[in-house]
């Protein structure tokens, strides 16, 4: 026996206890923990249940998943909550170890990718409307994802403005249209509306459709009656949204019609028989206000010549004014005046 023989006997004498095995160079020795085989899961029955069920019970079993549609295509996204489960592999009841369950799901890719889309799209809006002031700046803003949303709104008529993103970008600014909107678009142009801007051109007729239009807004491009532009985005909007609740008003604009003469108004410049109907006016004492104070008011000729005036100093029950067909009639700081009679 040569001495590096004796070496090694005496060196595994020595590590008995920890073994000194013939172990191929490098390779570890493995522990008694690591050869332990991992206890099997069992896949529960999930067959007829929604995809959500079904991932929700697997997960409780520690069970990866992957899903596959009747099209044979594994679904790159999550797919549809409601999407039932028609088998599972391994089947309900059986073991695995490592890897994961595959789910079987009535639907296809196509149809969760369709469902996706619908789901963004049905985000594509968002109103942000205010009962205060401009929704551009109002720190009490509500935010909608659809003109449906708005006229549901509990408060719906106490809203004053809205503001709109499109995806995320202002309505002011340049976004891309769908082909459902560059046709809305498209007709805006043909009615002799403005669109060098399409995508703003698109967003002044949701807009439009989201709250009643402010007095007189027929006469926005100082045209009378109301001219192409403005007309243009009537037509639109009341093929986007017949069913709001101010349609009526849209289809009057749209179709130019002149509106009747109003029976209340507030400060302004009108012309009585066209503004403003003829008749006998009084301001209406706001609810708790001690009277109307500081008020003028003035009637005037056809050709601008003065017929009556008065500074109001004080009125406490507010001052009644009587104007006739073709006159003028001017209102500072009056407030809210009410025919009467």
């Amino acid at each position: 026996m040569t001495n590096k023989t004796v070496a090694v006997a005496v060196a595994c004498a020595a590590l008995a206890l920890s073994g000194c095995g013939a172990s191929p160079q490098g390779e570890a020795t493995a522990s008694p923990s690591a050869s332990r085989t991992a206890k099997p899961k069992i896949v529960p029955d999930v067959a007829g249940k929604t995809f959500t069920q079904a991932r929700d019970e697997l997960g409780a079993a520690g069970i990866a998943w992957e899903s596959v549609g009747t099209d044979g295509l594994h679904f790159t996204d999550l797919p549809p909550d409601g999407a039932v489960v028609l088998s599972t592999e391994p089947q309900a009841g059986g073991e695995i170890e490592r890897g994961s369950a595959t789910l079987h799901l009535k639907s296809t890719r196509a149809e969760a990718e369709a469902a996706r889309a619908k789901v963004l799209r049905a985000l594509r809006y968002e109103f942000r409307c205010s009962p205060t002031g401009d929704a551009i700046t109002a720190e009490d803003n509500q935010v909608f994802h659809s003109t449906r949303e708005i006229w549901a709104a509990p408060d719906f008529k106490e809203f004053q403005s809205c503001d709109l993103y499109v995806d995320g970008t202002w309505h002011h600014d340049t976004f891309t249209l769908e082909p459902g909107e560059a046709a809305v678009v498209k007709q805006i142009g043909a009615d002799g509306g403005d669109v060098s801007l399409p995508s703003s051109a698109y967003a002044d007729v949701l807009l439009l459709c989201a709250l009643p239009p402010e007095d007189g807004w027929d006469r926005k491009y100082g045209e009378n009656p109301a001219g192409p532009k403005i007309r243009s985005q009537a037509k639109a909007a009341v093929k986007m949204c017949p069913t709001a609740p101010f349609v009526p008003e849209l289809k009057r604009v749209a179709d130019g019609v002149p509106p009747a003469p109003k029976s209340a108004l507030g400060d302004g410049t009108f012309t009585v028989g066209k503004d403003i109907a003829a008749g006998t006016y009084q301001v209406k004492v706001p609810a708790a206000a001690n009277g109307v104070h500081d008020c003028y008011w003035e009637r005037t000729g056809p050709q601008g010549g003065t017929i009556a005036n008065d500074f109001i100093t004080f009125a406490p029950q507010g001052p009644v004014v009587t104007v006739y067909e073709g006159e003028g009639f001017v209102s500072r700081d009056c407030g809210s005046w009410t025919k009467i009679g």
